[in-house]
């Protein structure tokens, strides 16, 4: 089936380049050209890579019942407050959310039809939340975007995997995704790591992780992860894959123009060890039920 070409707009998008400092145009101006210029069943594909913004303020929306800001979510917070009373409506209605968001939020609601904020354990909501993504992205995907999807699940379930060790966590409860690599993973939790040979990205990883500092590691993944970006869209000049390959691009960016190079191993480290050390938090909880 032949694919909708952008060739106009696409020779018009200036170049980009990982050593880029600063993005060219705001993620949501250019969210925006995207959404005028793109037909409407590719820029479905464009949203799909904002539901990973819209994770992160449904998490804040079930803790607080608020989201500070919006960012380039598909969701505002009133379509989270909607999609909640959408529970306890007498008529059936079409969900708001994806299906998986549904879920997330059904499983925190009260038998009154309130959200219970002290159910909520944002490293678990979050897992729940990428397992769900990683399903809806190979059910509804273009073929870069499963394909991507799949490379950056299996590049951060193996960093998931060799940190959580390194913390003596379950490392099971890391891994996302039903790749091969994540099964491979998977059988060997808890126990020594042996190479996933069909996965061809696996040395490079593990050599990543190995780096003096938090900075080095995070630049070589991010590098890796732009270099599969070109290598998966080589062929496609000027379709949707090549946006979405464009936009993935300007989010690497747009991550690291936010990072100072004063500041950059310091905000990277306090980023890390909140993720590791609430997860902890959570282990110790867990431990004291038991």
């Amino acid at each position: 089936m032949d694919r909708r070409e952008y060739h106009y707009f696409i020779s018009g998008l200036p170049a980009l380049s990982f050593e880029d400092s600063k993005e060219w145009i705001s993620m949501d101006a250019f969210r925006e050209v995207l959404e005028n210029h793109l037909h409407p069943d590719d820029f479905s594909q464009v949203k799909y890579v904002f539901l990973k913004d819209d994770h992160r303020n449904l998490v804040e929306f079930l803790e607080t019942g608020a989201v500070e800001e919006r960012g380039t979510g598909n969701f505002t917070v009133e379509e989270f407050r909607n999609q909640v009373s959408l529970f306890t409506a007498i008529l059936p209605s079409e969900d708001i959310l994806p299906q998986y968001m549904v879920q997330v939020l059904k499983e925190h609601m009260t038998e009154e039809g309130e959200l219970d904020r002290e159910k909520v354990r944002p490293v678990q909501v979050s897992h729940t939340l990428s397992e769900g993504y990683y399903r809806y992205i190979m059910e509804h995907g273009s073929p870069f975007l499963k394909g991507f999807t799949e490379f950056d699940f299996n590049l951060q379930n193996l960093l998931a995997f060799i940190k959580a060790g390194d913390y003596s966590l379950d490392q099971k409860q890391f891994i996302t995704g039903a790749s091969l690599h994540a099964g491979h993973l998977r059988h060997y939790a808890g126990k020594s790591l042996v190479r996933d040979h069909e996965f061809e990205f696996f040395e490079e990883i593990v050599s990543a992780s190995e780096s003096r500092t938090f900075l080095d590691e995070e630049i070589k993944v991010d590098k890796l992860r732009w270099r599969v970006i070109e290598e998966m869209t080589f062929f496609d000049y000027f379709n949707i894959d090549r946006v979405l390959a464009y936009l993935e691009q300007m989010l690497i960016i747009r991550r690291w123009a936010s990072l100072k190079k004063e500041s950059g191993e310091e905000k990277l480290r306090k980023i890390m060890n909140e993720s590791w050390q609430e997860t902890l938090n959570l282990k110790d909880m867990e431990e004291e039920i038991l």
